[in-house]
């Protein structure tokens, strides 16, 4: 695992670049599935600049990935067989391999949490739970879609991540590696399960609808487990200083957020809208040495 030296990382000004496309280009796709392992024996409680209630935000939401992750793998699988574009196909296979991969992760940096002391295991049932409910109540155009809604969530915090050095740079740097690994994989997938919703069911209202239900329901769950996490803890639930300073910072994240979140809603809204294309070169080089063609990351924007 290669770590990157932060004086050397270099961001844009503005989190979402527009582009005017509103379709993935086929055969531009830069998904790569890296098995990845990650030592945390060293990591502290408070691994987020040493503030509770930030890391906990961060420990709330690995608590729900591995499920989380499983899930939207198997909404994308429920439809594979009615997909007929030979790329998405791949781009596909490489989502779940991802995917997999961050499963597998954050089941690790959650045994991390365990080892801390904090009880999980009735957080990791209900997720569970919540999840085997979902697919027994919802058609394969309602997970698929709840995928979607997700998978939009995820991409524009993970590039939000991707280029904000100042925020990043506040996490330890072993979580650090996880957390900056995951959300240049999270960009970079971050159009697929759109693309075969839209392939193969292409229902704007229905999209938008599921979207508006996974915001309350989202924001409201990963709220009330920072909250549940933060308030077991009699240390750090007392640091209220603290929790104002992590409370402003957070505000002002969301505001960024906001106008591409919104995006979500144009009836012609798709993913690489939000152009990504330079920020995950540059993390690519720096997590992994990696470099892709020039011309693709040309034509991928185009």
């Amino acid at each position: 695992m290669h770590y990157f030296p932060h004086s050397t990382y270099k961001t844009r000004n503005a989190i979402m670049t527009r582009t005017t496309a509103s379709t993935s280009p086929r055969g531009t796709s830069t998904i790569q599935v890296r098995r990845q392992s990650f030592d945390f024996a060293t990591t502290p409680k408070y691994y987020f600049d040493n503030n509770p209630l930030l890391s906990y935000l961060l420990t709330a939401l690995s608590l729900t990935f591995p499920h989380g992750e499983r899930f939207f793998v198997h909404s994308v699988r429920n439809v594979r067989d009615r997909i007929k574009d030979d790329t998405l196909q791949k781009e596909v296979s490489a989502f779940i391999g991802q995917e997999a991969m961050h499963s597998h992760a954050h089941e690790d940096f959650n045994t991390f949490v365990e080892s801390l002391g904090i009880d999980i295991q009735p957080i990791l049932q209900s997720e569970y739970e919540k999840i085997e409910y979902a697919k027994t109540k919802l058609s394969s155009k309602q997970q698929l879609a709840v995928t979607c809604a997700l998978e939009h969530f995820t991409a524009i915090i993970a590039q939000y991540l991707l280029e904000h050095p100042d925020f990043h740079k506040q996490l330890n740097p072993r979580v650090a590696q996880l957390w900056m690994w995951h959300a240049l994989e999270e960009t970079e997938h971050k159009a697929v399960a759109f693309d075969v919703y839209q392939e193969v069911f292409a229902d704007q209202a229905i999209r938008k609808r599921i979207m508006r239900v996974i915001t309350t329901t989202f924001l409201s769950r990963i709220s009330y487990l920072t909250f549940k996490l933060l308030l077991n803890d009699p240390v750090g639930r007392k640091q209220w200083r603290q929790h104002i300073a992590a409370l402003k910072q957070l505000k002002d994240v969301f505001s960024t957020l906001a106008p591409a979140y919104l995006d979500y809603y144009q009836d012609n809204f798709h993913p690489n809208q939000h152009d990504s294309t330079q920020i995950t070169a540059q993390w690519r080089e720096q997590l992994f040495g990696e470099q892709i063609d020039k011309e693709v990351a040309s034509a991928a924007i185009h």
